[in-house]
């Protein structure tokens, strides 16, 4: 797997590409969860904004996983 990713003639890490792909994923899911008042999903967390991190870490590993993919 490619380790960076030239943007712009920045060589930037594929993690940090991930993450901010994810961050993104990450804060769409948690405004929908909370709008969506039938699923009540956060209601079950113990902690909402650890939750909130869980689903941001599972993401960012889905992101790093499918961007290794693309660029072998």
């Amino acid at each position: 797997m490619t380790e960076e990713i030239n943007v712009a003639g920045v060589f930037v890490p594929t993690f940090v590409v991930a993450c901010i792909f994810a961050l993104g994923l990450a804060v769409g899911l948690s405004a929908t969860l909370r709008r969506v008042a039938s699923l009540e999903i956060r209601s079950f967390a113990w902690h909402p904004a650890l939750f909130d991190f869980a689903i941001f870490v599972i993401l960012a590993d889905i992101c790093y996983t499918l961007l290794g993919r693309f660029l072998a």
